[in-house]
C-alpha cells in the first residue's frame, strides 16, 4: 500500500482510531430543527463520511451559551445551530441517532463544543435591542459600530459549567470525545487571546485560565479517559499578515504569538488535553484558517503543527498533534506524517468534495478522487446566506438524505450541449442512470470557463479538479458515453432526434460600448486567457476593466507572473462583491502586496496594484483611458473587513455622492475587459420554439447561474430526474 502512514491505527487518549484521517469540523448549521435537534440531514451527512473511511469524524460547531450570547438566537428563541446543552431528551435523541449511524462503519465521532460567538456573531440582535457580549469591550466583526460588552466573571463561570454539562450529554449520547472550538477568534479564542481579552481584573485576566478551566470541567464531568481535542490557532498572525502599521492601528498591536501559543498548549496539556488541532489566523485574516484555492498545499503545516510537535518532543510531552490546511492531495497528507510534523491529518473540504477520499486512497484509486476547488461557495458561503453545508463539485453533499442516484426505468436518448462543469455533470449523471448520452463540445477539450480560468498559475486547484473530470469522462467513454469535440450545435442539428436535450453551452461575452474604444488595444478577458495571456512586445502598462473576481485574478496574475504594471478600474464600491470572504480577502491581501500563494515573502508583489473603485471609464483617446472616479471611494485594500449579505441592513453604511467625482487620465498599452458575460440562451429558446424534443433544459452559464455550485447542482438535479 502506497500510503501506509495514513492508514496506521493510532490513539487519541484512550480512543483507538482505525487510521490517521480525521474529518474536520465543518457542517451542522441548518442541519437541525429550530429547537436544535439534529435532523436526518445531519445524520446522513456524517454517515456518508463514515462509509467513506475516515477514522474520526468531528461535528461542526455546537455552541452552549444560550441565554448569555444573544448571537445564538433568532426569532422566537429558535436557532440555526444544533444544540446539546441543557437536559432536553428531544434534542439528545437526535444525537443518539447520529452516533449510532456512524459507529457501524468503524469511524469514531467527537462533538465540537463552543462557548459561543461573541464579536464574530451576527450583529442583528443588537439592532433589535439586545446587548452583545465578548471577552472585553470589542467591536462587532461585521458592523464595527456595534459594541460588545465584557462578560462578567460570573457569566464566564456559568459558560464553563455549560461546557461540562454539554460534554456529559455528549458522552451519554454516544460520542467518543470532545473537540473544543478554541480558534479563529470565536468566543473561546476571544477569552484566551490578547487582541480581544484586555481584562485587568478578575480570574480571567489570565488569558490561559478560561481554556484550562473548561478542560478541567469536562474531565471532572466525563472522566479522565474521555478524550479532549483542543483546536487552537497557534498565532493569530495579524502582524505577519498586514505589517506593523495596520497591526498597531487596527489590532492594538496585540496577538498571540507562536511562543505564547506553545506555552498555552503546554498548560492545556497539563489540564488534560489529549490532542491539539493546530491552525493559524482568525476572522480578520480568514484566508489562513480557511485556505482558499490560491494557496499552495500544506500552506502552514510545518510552521504550525510541526512547530508544536517539535516543542512537545523537546518538553518530553506525549500528546498528539493534528495537522490541517490544504492536505487534500494524498501525497501531501502522507508526506506530513512521514516528516513527523503531526500524528494525524485533518481533511475538511476534501471530504465534502469526495467522502470516499480515504477508501479511494487505500485502494490505490487516487485518480478517482474528486478534488475540492477551494471556491468556498457551497461549504462556507451557504452558511452566510442561510443555507447548510454543500459543495460546488459534489451535488450530494448536504443532500444525502434526499438525493439518490438510481437507474432509470425508461432509457432515453439524451443530448448534452457543452462540456463545462454543468455539461459534464449532466452527461455523467444521466449515463450512470443508464441513458444513452451524447455530449457535444464546440472546442477540443472539456472544462468550459474553468479550463479558461485554469490558464492562471493561481488556479491550480481548478486544474486538479479538471484532471479528475477528464479521467471520469474517459472511463465512461469506454463504457459507451459518446463525446464529440469541435461540434458547434444548431437547433436543426439535433431537432427531433433526442428524447432529452440539455443546453449547457455557457455564456457569450461582449465589449462595453465606450466612446473611442478603437483608439486603444483591447481584448476581452476570457479571450486573453485562452490565448495563454500572451502579450505583444513593448506592453508594460495594462488596464483591467472590471472589479469582479476574474478582473482581480487577471490583474494579480499579470503583476505576479509577468511583472506588468496594472491599473484596475471597477464601478462597484467594493472589489469582488460577489466573491466569498476567504477568497476575496486573500486576493486583496495578495494584490496589496502583503502575501502570496506560497506564503513566502520573496513571492510577494513589490507594490500594490493600483485600483480605482467606484469609477467609470467615459472614453478612450490614443493610448489613454479617461476615468471619472468618485472622490469618496473606499480604500479597496481592507481584507480584514467582510462584506455583509444584501439582505442584512447596515444602518451605518453611507451612500456615495454620485456627483462628487474627479477626472483621471491613465496611460495604457492594453485594456482587458473583465466585465462579465450574458447567458448564451439563444439555442435553448430556439429549441423550445421548435419543440425539438419532449424534454428541453438549460443549465449553468447558459441559464445565467454563473457559479460552479449552481451549475453542477442544477445539472445533477435535471439528470437525476429525466
Amino acid at each position: 500500500m502506497a500510503f501506509q502512514r495514513l492508514f496506521e491505527p493510532a490513539y487519541i487518549g484512550k480512543c483507538h482510531l482505525k487510521n490517521r484521517i480525521i474529518m474536520a469540523p465543518i457542517g451542522n448549521i441548518n442541519m437541525a430543527d429550530p429547537t436544535g435537534r439534529p435532523l436526518d440531514k445531519m445524520t446522513e451527512y456524517f454517515k456518508e463520511r463514515a462509509k467513506g473511511g475516515a477514522g474520526l469524524l468531528i461535528t461542526g460547531l455546537v455552541p452552549v451559551s444560550y441565554g448569555i450570547d444573544p448571537c445564538l438566537y433568532e426569532e422566537n428563541n429558535t436557532t440555526y445551530f444544533p444544540r446539546i446543552d441543557g437536559s432536553s431528551r428531544t434534542r439528545l435523541s437526535g444525537w443518539r441517532d447520529l452516533t449510532a449511524a456512524v459507529k457501524p462503519y468503524g469511524s469514531k465521532i467527537f462533538i465540537q463544543l463552543s462557548p459561543g460567538l461573541g464579536r464574530v456573531g451576527s450583529p442583528e440582535p443588537a439592532l433589535k435591542g439586545k446587548i452583545l457580549r465578548s471577552a472585553s469591550w470589542n467591536r462587532n466583526f461585521y458592523i464595527p459600530q456595534v459594541p460588545h460588552l465584557p462578560l462578567s466573571d460570573r457569566k464566564i463561570k456559568k459558560i464553563i459549567k455549560m461546557m461540562g454539562q454539554s460534554a456529559a450529554n455528549a458522552k451519554v449520547s454516544g460520542f467518543d470525545g470532545i473537540h473544543l472550538h478554541g480558534h479563529e477568534g470565536y468566543l473561546m479564542d476571544q477569552l484566551t487571546s490578547a487582541p480581544w481579552n484586555r481584562r485587568i481584573f478578575g480570574r480571567y485576566r489570565n488569558r490561559f485560565q478560561f481554556g484550562i478551566d473548561v478542560v478541567k470541567e469536562i474531565k471532572e464531568r466525563c472522566g479522565e479517559d474521555f478524550p479532549v481535542i483542543y483546536r487552537i490557532d497557534l498565532t493569530q498572525a495579524l502582524q505577519e499578515s498586514y505589517g506593523n502599521e495596520v497591526f498597531r492601528k487596527r489590532f492594538h498591536g496585540k496577538e498571540r504569538d507562536i511562543e505564547e501559543g506553545l506555552q498555552f498548549c503546554k498548560a492545556l496539556h497539563e489540564a488534560g488535553v489529549d490532542a491539539f488541532d493546530v491552525d493559524k489566523g482568525c476572522y480578520d485574516n480568514w484566508f489562513w484558517p480557511h485556505p482558499p484555492s490560491y494557496f499552495d498545499d500544506a500552506i502552514y503545516v510545518k510552521e504550525m503543527a510541526g512547530k508544536l510537535k517539535e516543542f512537545f518532543r523537546q518538553e518530553g510531552i506525549d500528546t498528539k498533534v493534528i495537522a490541517v490546511g490544504k492536505l487534500g492531495k494524498p501525497e501531501t497528507a502522507e508526506n506530513v506524517l512521514e516528516k513527523e510534523w503531526s500524528d494525524f491529518v485533518m481533511l475538511g473540504r476534501p471530504l465534502l468534495a469526495d467522502p470516499y477520499w480515504p477508501a479511494k486512497v487505500k485502494a490505490g484509486r487516487t485518480k478517482e478522487i474528486i478534488h475540492c476547488i477551494g471556491d468556498h461557495e457551497g461549504c462556507m458561503e451557504s452558511f452566510k446566506k442561510g443555507g447548510h453545508p454543500c459543495c460546488s463539485v459534489n451535488p450530494y453533499t448536504g443532500f444525502e438524505d434526499t438525493k439518490k442516484l438510481v437507474r432509470s426505468d425508461t432509457i432515453k436518448k439524451v443530448a448534452v450541449i457543452g462540456a463545462g462543469p454543468a455539461g459534464c455533470e449532466a452527461a455523467m449523471t444521466a449515463f450512470k442512470r443508464g441513458h444513452d448520452v451524447t455530449l457535444f463540445e464546440r472546442t477540443d477539450r472539456i472544462g468550459g470557463q474553468l479550463f479558461t480560468a485554469g490558464k492562471m498559475a493561481i488556479k491550480h486547484d481548478i486544474r486538479r479538479y479538471l484532471d479528475n473530470l477528464q479521467y471520469q469522462i474517459g472511463l465512461m467513454e469506454k463504457k459507451g458515453l459518446k463525446l464529440e469535440f469541435n461540434k458547434e450545435i444548431r437547433n436543426h442539428d439535433i431537432a427531433d432526434q433526442y428524447d432529452v436535450i440539455i443546453c449547457c453551452n455557457g455564456l457569450r461575452t461582449s465589449l462595453p460600448d465606450i466612446n473611442g474604444i478603437d483608439n486603444v488595444d483591447h481584448i476581452e478577458a476570457r479571450e486573453f486567457l485562452n490565448r495563454n495571456m500572451k502579450l505583444s512586445a513593448g506592453v508594460k502598462d495594462i488596464m483591467v476593466v472590471g472589479g469582479g473576481m476574474i478582473g482581480c485574478e487577471i490583474a494579480y496574475s499579470l503583476a505576479c507572473e509577468k511583472g506588468i504594471d496594472v491599473t484596475l478600474v471597477g464601478r462597484n464600491k467594493e472589489l469582488m462583491p460577489e466573491t466569498t470572504h476567504a477568497n476575496r480577502a486573500q486576493m486583496l491581501w495578495m494584490m496589496m502586496g502583503k502575501g502570496s500563494p506560497s506564503g513566502k515573502e520573496e513571492d510577494v508583489l513589490e507594490r500594490a496594484i493600483r485600483v480605482l473603485n467606484s469609477s467609470n471609464i467615459v472614453r478612450f483617446s490614443d493610448g489613454k483611458a479617461h476615468v471619472k472616479a468618485n472622490r469618496g471611494r473606499k480604500d479597496p485594500y481592507t481584507p480584514w473587513k467582510p462584506l455583509i449579505p444584501e439582505n442584512v441592513k447596515d444602518p451605518f453604511e453611507k451612500e456615495l455622492d454620485p456627483d462628487d467625482v474627479e477626472d483621471i487620465i491613465i496611460d495604457t498599452d492594453l485594456v482587458i475587459f473583465a466585465t462579465g458575460g450574458k447567458a448564451d440562451d439563444a439555442l435553448y429558446y430556439e429549441l423550445l420554439k421548435r419543440d425539438a424534443a419532449p424534454e428541453i433544459y438549460s443549465v449553468g452559464d447558459a441559464s445565467g447561474t454563473g457559479r460552479v455550485w449552481e451549475a453542477v447542482t442544477g445539472a445533477n438535479e435535471i439528470a437525476r430526474n429525466i
